[in-house]
């Protein structure tokens, strides 16, 4: 009898230890630090057509952007955007409507002067002329208008701080974009080293390499970039081979930025875009890429705040053929960012 109130006891005693045990569990689990942020994006516009033949003024919404980055107390932190796409990204054959993917689903590891991402990722073929401009809201880059590169893609990259004045980057991906599956068993790679003597003057070299099939594609990339408290100027080089998986069809071209500062919130820009094709040597006629011509922006931006721009602008594009018409438009913009 004594033993089995003995067990009793202790039974009791476990019992009451592993409610003590699980307390405190949800009680560090409550004060376990975790941070993070959502994270928005909205581009959209009204715009004017001051072309006869095209009947396309209105209003437009060219990106809104959802997701959140998670930062956990560690050196890890995960990242997820939903994209809504618009009609003009489908394939033409396609019904026009709304759709949604995912932008981004990146896992990333940081510690000291490296930082590590893997999944859907962004590229680094733009990024760092895409920040410098600071105006994506208002048109795509000319590397993602010429068909030179993604701005995300499936697979790795690494980030690593040399020196105050040098860093560099690393990817290997599929070579795909973010909206496509892989198909095939290439990847692309790519490397880019970024140079800043100052806060002021800064210079960029990118290239990449993939497979597609049984033609090497090449993608070569330089910038450079000057900025103070008044005005900034900056211009790229591009060429890609095989723009079109064809051997010997390669394209070229430069995209030029200025801006001058009228206070610390309103400014007037410009851009300049030239994309050419080179021909090849078993062509008869000379080779032209269906994007080959001009691209001009001019016009005004007033930023309300870090969250909030709008722009007054010009578009105007003139393609070498004679297939594309001619556009030009007259653009309202307004950027929308937490």
């Amino acid at each position: 009898m004594a033993f089995l109130n003995h067990n009793k006891q202790v039974i009791r005693n476990l019992a009451l230890l592993l409610l003590i045990l699980n307390q405190s569990r949800l009680i560090n689990a409550q004060n376990l630090e975790i941070s993070g942020k959502p994270i928005a994006e909205i581009f959209t516009d009204f715009h004017v057509n001051l072309n006869d033949t095209m009947k396309t003024t209105g209003f437009g919404l060219n990106r809104a952007y959802f997701g959140y980055n998670f930062i956990p107390a560690s050196n890890f932190s995960a990242t997820i955007i939903l994209n809504i796409g618009t009609p003009s990204d489908l394939p033409s054959s396609a019904v026009p409507r709304r759709y949604a993917y995912i932008r981004e689903a990146s896992l990333s590891y940081s510690k000291d002067k490296l930082h590590l991402y893997f999944g859907i990722t962004g590229t680094r073929i733009f990024e760092y002329q895409q920040k410098f401009w600071g105006k994506r809201y208002l048109a795509n880059t000319f590397q993602s208008l010429n068909g030179y590169g993604t701005v995300a893609d499936l697979g790795f990259a690494a980030d690593y701080q040399f020196s105050d004045k040098i860093s560099g980057d690393i990817t290997i991906m599929n070579g795909e974009g973010y909206c496509d599956i892989q198909k095939d068993n290439g990847v692309k790679s790519s490397a880019g080293l970024t140079i800043s003597p100052s806060n002021k003057l800064s210079f960029r070299v990118y290239s990449d390499i993939t497979k597609n099939t049984s033609i090497w594609q090449y993608t070569f990339v330089g910038f450079a970039g000057f900025r103070n408290d008044h005005f900034r100027i900056g211009a790229d080089f591009n060429y890609k081979t095989a723009i079109d998986l064809t051997h010997g069809h390669n394209g070229w071209g430069i995209s030029g930025t200025g801006a001058i500062s009228l206070s610390k919130k309103a400014e007037i820009f410009t851009r300049y875009d030239y994309s050419a094709s080179v021909a090849a040597d078993s062509d008869t006629d000379t080779w032209k890429y269906k994007m080959d011509g001009d691209f001009l922006i001019a016009g005004f931006q007033y930023a309300f705040s870090q969250n909030v721009k709008m722009s007054l602008n010009y578009q105007e594009t003139i393609p070498d053929n004679q297939v594309n018409p001619a556009s030009s438009f007259i653009y309202l913009n307004a950027l929308f960012k937490f």
